[in-house]
């Protein structure tokens, strides 16, 4: 996949779907439209108090915004995504499925610091790395480079290579698995049910100054520069929104572009101008939620771990089931 194969300027002022011309009526009453306004709303009232520079407060109301808008069994925190090998990743908003998962929370910290969470990776649905400014300039400055796209897509390729075991397109709830091949990928899809999500997303967005008219095309060239770098195109955010500017995956399909949740093998990136970019991501969002199917913690291999390692240092003392006729055969063995 090469990013920016779909012009930054492609729909500059319009929708990234190519020609096809929007709806006439709003969906479903507006329902989605009053959620980004809600959102915009909450935004500006942290604008005339002059918070949002200290980092918390965006993120406050964005997870306000977002539990209104998202199931009720999406849950959401700050923290860390840990793998079954003790890897961890993260920092930012963290949605997981809390109707089948709970998040492990941390101990108190002797430092002071502030209470996180930690997220099983086959638990989380998504990832989302805020930004109050996204710098992508081509030479950020020390004291922003935290706040950095190459920064953000950093923090996301690592997430991205936390281990979790594949759940196959044929299985379509948990432990019921159709015959392989029933179900085929979709075009512009991954290859499994869940696929990790990230976003990257941002109130502001700085850009150099001979870009300042074209930020889409900015935020392209630094997506382009990152691959080069080394990062492969599975492990960059699946979404960027910052300021008027949207990156989002698509595929082109009878001439025109078709937006996709997920960046696939098949996917171009396209980089769009004049959007409500943080309303737009929370559809987009919405979108790869819905789509995703969570495998399991693997609980059968974390006893069976549990149990040899007790064995191992122990012994064990067993007992043959009873047979059919009522004899008991009884067969213990000593401890080692």
């Amino acid at each position: 996949m090469q990013p920016g194969g779909a012009a930054a300027g492609r729909g500059r002022g319009a929708p990234a779907g190519g020609n096809e011309d929007p709806p006439r009526a709003a969906f479903y009453g507006g329902w989605v439209e009053e959620s980004a306004e809600h959102l915009d709303a909450e935004l500006r009232k942290l604008h005339r108090l002059e918070i949002l520079e200290l980092g918390n407060e965006l993120e406050s109301a964005l997870r306000d915004t977002l539990k209104d808008f998202l199931p009720q069994r999406v849950g959401m925190c700050r923290g860390w995504v840990v793998d079954s090998t003790g890897r961890k990743q993260g920092d930012d908003i963290i949605l997981y499925d809390a109707a089948r998962f709970r998040a492990l929370r941390r101990l108190r910290d002797d430092r002071g610091m502030d209470k996180k969470e930690r997220v099983p990776a086959e638990a989380v649905l998504a990832y989302i790395e805020v930004k109050h400014t996204l710098y992508v300039q081509e030479r950020v400055p020390v004291k922003h480079r935290g706040q950095s796209l190459v920064k953000a897509c950093s923090q996301v390729a690592g997430l991205k290579t936390l281990q979790r075991d594949a759940v196959p397109l044929d299985m379509i709830a948990p432990r019921l698995v159709l015959p392989p091949g029933t179900i085929q990928r979709r075009p512009g899809f991954p290859a499994i049910r869940n696929p990790w999500y990230a976003a990257v997303w941002a109130l502001h967005l700085q850009v150099d100054r001979d870009l300042e008219d074209d930020p889409a095309e900015a935020v392209k060239r630094r997506i382009a520069a990152i691959q080069q770098a080394g990062t492969g195109a599975e492990h960059l955010p699946d979404v960027i929104a910052a300021d008027t500017v949207l990156m989002t995956p698509a595929i082109t399909s009878a001439g025109a572009l078709e937006p996709r949740p997920f960046i696939a093998p098949d996917t171009e990136l396209v980089f769009t101008n004049g959007i409500k970019a943080l309303g737009a991501a929370m559809k987009h969002l919405a979108w790869a939620i819905d789509d995703i199917l969570l495998g399991e913690i693997p609980w059968r291999r974390m006893l069976r771990e549990q149990l040899r390692r007790a064995e191992d240092e122990h012994g064990s003392v067993r007992l043959d089931v009873i047979d059919p006729a009522g004899d008991p055969r009884r067969s213990p063995r000593p401890r080692r």
